[in-house]
């Protein structure tokens, strides 16, 4: 037996024959996985989707991830993304048909179990495209930075570096500098305008002790750049990340 297990290139042979007949866990134990990785890309792609709208315009991707509209002749539609989401639930779905079918089975092999086939290779083949797809996609895409720095600067992002620099630099109770930081922000409000727009007499209105050092960290380029912890969003971090992952996987 052993001999017939290396033959095959298994590292031993299965210790029991009912369970050696009985059992596709290794397929379900595929499929779970593929499963997971279709998710993701899913996950991914309603990024892409929503990235190419007309309301975000965050990146561009080109003719060859890319249709045109059949009625619009403006609209450049993100295709490849749109069918890689769509194609995750073939997966999930090839996971689902393969749980239903065993789970009434009884011990030793039945029939039944011929139909693991058609969903573990399509599920495979779907896999592979979509992988490839999503691959292509990051290669192809093109930032969009000033829509993308239009967008950190929507909603008073930088509050809480405010109340971060208040406790840090007034030795303020949070709790104060929450409330503080919750008055500047209505006065945007009231203003329209960005935190960082407000002048220096503005802030001091509602706490005196504010200093013009206050404005460099209401600017969302530094607040992200701050983020240098484990796991932070500075730019360095990002690019730590991207070369540990390149290191993993490539």
């Amino acid at each position: 037996m052993s001999a017939t297990a290396a033959a095959l290139g298994f590292s031993r042979p299965t210790a029991n024959s009912l369970d050696a007949v009985s059992d596709r866990d290794f397929a379900l134990e595929f499929l779970a996985a593929a499963s997971i990785t279709a998710m993701h890309l899913s996950r991914f792609s309603e990024e892409i989707v929503n990235w190419m709208s007309a309301q975000f315009q965050f990146i561009t991707l080109s003719d060859s991830f890319t249709t045109g509209s059949s009625i619009m002749p403006q609209k450049r539609n993100p295709d490849a993304a749109e069918l890689v989401r769509g194609k995750s639930g073939r997966v999930i779905g090839a996971l689902t048909s393969l749980l239903v079918m065993m789970k009434g089975l009884p011990l030793a092999f039945c029939k039944d179990m011929q139909e693991d086939k058609e969903p573990l290779f399509d599920a495979a083949d779907t896999l592979d495209v979509c992988i490839a797809a999503c691959v292509g996609m990051v290669t192809d895409m093109r930032a969009n930075a000033p829509a993308l720095r239009q967008a950190a600067e929507l909603g008073f992002a930088t509050a809480t570096d405010l109340a971060d620099w208040l406790v840090r630099s007034l030795d303020m109770p949070f709790r104060n500098a929450h409330h503080v930081t919750g008055a500047v922000v209505k006065l945007a409000e009231e203003r329209g305008c960005k935190l960082d727009e407000l002048d220096l007499p503005a802030l001091q209105a509602i706490e005196p002790r504010i200093t013009d050092a206050v404005y460099a960290v209401l600017d969302p380029a530094r607040s992200v750049s701050s983020r240098t912890s484990f796991g932070g969003t500075a730019p360095a971090n990002v690019r730590a990340a991207a070369a540990a992952a390149r290191a993993r996987f490539l």
